[in-house]
């Protein structure tokens, strides 16, 4: 924890002499459709506690369900223009033991978020408990143009990208729903969820190319591809 700390905070003294420049959303967040695939969706709130302690620019929370039946899936997405000490992705491993949510266990899987991908990304699973209650999280990191798992390689994509593109902007992508079955078949409703969902993201969350640019593609990395 102490060697994370020190790292973040060596990062964030690089970038604040870099010139960093805020990544406005080109649309707000609260325009994600409320039809997503066989979903149809209903905003939620967050508690003026809660949204202080995100310190987002922008946030959306939203439960879908399914036509036809089926436990509520909940989809939450927060962006940040730019990443600061003060201002940065909060993660799950802090914020649901911090809601009371016990982590029951947790791995890394790689999936097929986009129709058209060759290869997979690799997302967080975690099963967690809260007295009676048991959810399957789903969660990812997309920040300018890359899908990835691992907090820690988000600080040197943080670090490369603030000195190569001057930006630190990023979200945090999370996705739950009750245990449905059994844990497989939850995490199967949830990536049929989430690859109806990509799509409509890529139009929100800027990519590798910002909004108005000649492309708006993006790429994914992380630990099973090596490179930075």
């Amino acid at each position: 924890m102490l060697l994370s700390c020190l790292f973040m905070g060596g990062a964030f003294l690089l970038m604040k002499h870099r010139g960093e420049v805020p990544v406005p959303l080109p649309l707000a967040l609260s325009k994600i459709p409320r039809a997503i695939g066989d979903w149809e969706g209903r905003p939620l709130s967050m508690g003026r506690k809660e949204a202080a302690i995100l310190n987002a620019d922008d946030y959306a929370l939203m439960e879908y369900a399914r036509t036809g039946g089926g436990g509520p899936i909940l989809f939450y997405t927060a962006y940040y223009e730019e990443q600061t000490p003060e201002k940065n992705i909060h993660s799950p491993k802090n914020c649901l033991p911090g809601a009371g949510w016990a982590i029951l266990r947790s791995s890394v899987i790689p999936v097929l978020l986009g129709r058209s991908e060759s290869r997979p990304v690799r997302v967080n699973l975690a099963v967690i408990q809260k007295g009676l209650q048991k959810q399957v999280v789903l969660y990812w990191y997309q920040e300018r143009g890359r899908i990835f798992d691992n907090e820690y390689w988000g600080r040197l994509y943080l670090i490369k990208d603030a000195i190569l593109l001057h930006r630190t902007d990023g979200a945090l992508v999370r996705i739950s729903m009750p245990i449905e079955g059994s844990v497989a078949q939850t995490v199967n409703t949830e990536l049929t969820f989430a690859r109806s969902m990509t799509p409509v993201l890529a139009r929100f969350i800027p990519g590798r190319v910002r909004a108005g640019a000649s492309s708006g593609k993006t790429f994914v990395s992380g630990r099973r591809h090596g490179a930075l």
